[in-house]
């Protein structure tokens, strides 16, 4: 299924939002996390079905499936790699939602995951994310597969760093409204201050009629919430409430932060935070 909003930056009136999960959960995953999607935790296609319905269930955009794989040994790679490419064709299969597919953040080894299940998409998708160090290698991949794919441009939260990216970008082959920025941010209590100060920045820049950063903004307030212990332990005192909701709220919060400052797409973890923040961006602000 293609896409059925636009990305152009200046015409996204109001935040648009994605559900995502990864494909296997790791040790930190939260265990708040792991109780509300219950026993299909670990079983990819199982897992993207449940979360496509919830999606649909909550008017989500699109859905974003995370290959969070560290990288294995070279004995063990051939078949990690079998397995991504098998994972890739049983979702698309089920999927009739837009879909993201995002990739491990280690810049060589996402090379590798690319090139193993480029040749078994069969859609337009948004391929997530590209890096100064492999971007020429996954826009060069993503370009045999015949289908114009958006792809998100990642640089750590530094303004020149993200323009140069973008023109890099467009010079490989890109057109601009093929670029999503993604700066890199943190979440709350985390360095979020830094991501809200660029995210501010670029869209004065694009205000100003920059070309070169007139691309929607995309944060995962979900994994960078998630990261926090604050949202996945319960060694707090009872002051900091009880974890399920503490957790949901500093995703809730990262999020919402990060749209004041002008982010157009936000990528949720779980679907309760989901929820609360299309109705107080979208059903509240917007009409």
């Amino acid at each position: 299924m293609l896409f059925d909003f636009d990305l152009k930056s200046e015409k996204l009136s109001r935040p648009i939002f994605g559900l995502e999960f990864p494909i296997e959960p790791s040790e930190s995953y939260s265990p708040v996390l792991k109780q509300y999607w219950g026993d299909v935790v670990g079983k990819p296609v199982e897992w993207f079905c449940l979360v496509q319905k919830k999606a649909l269930d909550l008017g989500a955009a699109f859905i974003c499936l995370y290959f969070n794989l560290q990288e294995p040994d070279s004995v063990s790679k051939p078949s990690v790699l079998l397995r991504c490419a098998d994972i890739t064709c049983e979702i698309l299969k089920n999927c009739s939602m837009p879909l993201m597919i995002k990739l491990s953040s280690h810049a060589q080894w996402d090379c590798e995951i690319f090139e193993a299940i480029a040749k078994f998409i069969d859609r337009e998708i948004i391929i997530s994310p590209l890096q100064a160090t492999n971007y020429e290698k996954i826009i060069k991949d993503a370009k045999n597969t015949g289908l114009k794919h958006k792809f998100v441009l990642r640089t750590p939260i530094d303004i020149n760093l993200t323009k140069e990216l973008n023109i890099l970008s467009i010079d490989a082959g890109l057109s601009d409204d093929q670029i999503l920025i993604d700066p890199d941010m943190g979440c709350i209590g985390y360095g979020i201050d830094y991501g809200y100060s660029i995210i501010e920045r670029i869209c004065l820049a694009r205000r100003a009629g920059d070309r070169m950063l007139d691309m929607p903004i995309i944060v995962y307030a979900g994994e960078e919430s998630y990261k926090a212990k604050e949202s996945k332990s319960t060694d707090f005192a009872p002051s900091w409430g009880e974890l399920n909701s503490r957790a949901k709220m500093w995703e809730i919060s990262s999020a919402s932060s990060l749209i004041a400052a002008g982010t157009n797409i936000v990528v949720c973890w779980h679907p309760d935070a989901l929820c609360v923040l299309k109705k107080q961006f979208c059903e509240v602000i917007c009409h």
